[in-house]
């Protein structure tokens, strides 16, 4: 698959409401670069996570359709799904999700080893991102064993350690104070426009948007562009 850009076209996604339809997503149309942050805002409820949960391959859509590097990926096939989110798409979110019994290496060496890379090539490459994210003497300790920003940089490193085309970021700073969450958020845009991926941020921190190359917003439904 190539690495060219995120293409989300007309997506609507509804719930039910016992009598009533609830319409999330009414036509969300969006476009992202490879190599480019953007940003989405907006309030609560808006359908910012059940966006990302779309274009991440963890929800079908009702309509609409998501294409990376100009194929579609959106299949109903549900083991290529699962392959393509494997290969292809990375997710950082607000909780880190590390797996409490491996180690800061092992939780980064999990994408690998579930895409058949061997473990000592997987866990060699593992521990070169711990160490560009200054986690080198972390790499033993267990995710208890970690401050809430060693962990999200941990879950930074293992979002990448396939080298996705996209990054999907639902609040990756929202349970850490100023400091480190600025520290993260730092690391997130470095490694990953070093690897030029793409990354959809949802926040509701004005000042981390801000940072995005490009904030867009949800309301009513769909995508406005600011």
């Amino acid at each position: 698959m190539s690495r060219d850009s995120l293409v989300i076209e007309g997506i609507e996604r509804r719930f039910e409401q016992g009598a009533r339809a609830l319409n999330v997503l009414q036509g969300a149309s969006l476009t992202l670069a490879a190599g480019e942050v953007v940003a989405l805002v907006g309030p609560s409820g808006s359908g910012k996570s059940s966006l990302l949960h779309i274009v991440g391959l963890l929800e079908k859509p009702d309509g609409g359709s998501v294409s990376l590097g100009g194929e579609v990926i959106d299949t109903d096939d549900e083991a290529a799904r699962t392959a393509l989110r494997l290969q292809h798409i990375g997710f950082v979110y607000q909780a880190h999700n590390l797996l409490p019994e491996f180690t800061a290496q092992e939780n980064v060496a999990l994408p690998a080893r579930l895409g058949g890379r061997a473990r000592a090539s997987a866990m060699q490459d593992a521990m070169a991102s711990l160490e560009r994210l200054g986690l080198g003497d972390r790499a033993t300790h267990l995710p208890s064993q970690l401050s809430g920003g060693e962990q999200q940089r941990v879950a930074i490193a293992r979002a990448l350690a396939n080298k996705p085309s996209l990054v999907l970021a639902d609040e990756p700073t929202g349970s850490l104070d100023g400091a480190a969450g600025e520290k993260v958020a730092d690391l997130l845009f470095a490694e990953a426009r070093q690897q030029g991926a793409a990354i959809l941020l949802a926040t509701h921190d004005v000042e981390l948007a801000a940072r995005a190359d490009r904030i867009v917003r949800l309301q009513d439904g769909k995508i406005i562009q600011t």
